[in-house]
């Protein structure tokens, strides 16, 4: 399983302030569907299943697959964030964690972005 798939289905989970039973449900699969693959227990979810779960995590298919760094295909509002080049970023996921919390934070979702931190800290160490 993707690990980029389950950190960023997890932090859109957490920025929309839902459940994953909540978000599996909505996007039509079973309600233990997230839980599966934040956990590792699932398959990498198919195409079908993937862009139902973007819909309903406002996202694109391939930002959860981290083929994209935009939520929504176009560059949108980074919340006070400079445009960074693209061709001066050697962390895109790095670049990523920090719009997030950002965002986050721009929302008053504090634990969550104390959350998306710990991770982003933990997938930097490790790499």
């Amino acid at each position: 399983m993707n690990g980029i798939l389950r950190q960023r289905i997890g932090e859109r989970v957490s920025a929309l302030k839902i459940s994953w039973r909540r978000a599996s449900l909505e996007a039509g699969l079973e309600a233990g569907y997230i839980q599966d693959i934040i956990t590792g227990c699932a398959k990498d979810p198919g195409e079908e299943a993937l862009a139902s779960l973007a819909a309903v995590l406002k996202c694109t298919p391939a930002y959860l697959l981290g083929q994209s760094d935009e939520l929504n295909g176009a560059a949108g509002p980074t919340h006070g964030i400079a445009s960074l080049d693209s061709n001066t970023i050697e962390r895109p996921d790095a670049v990523m964690a920090l719009r997030i919390v950002d965002e986050l934070l721009a929302e008053g979702h504090i634990d969550a972005a104390r959350l998306a931190v710990r991770r982003a800290l933990k997938a930097i160490a490790a790499a």
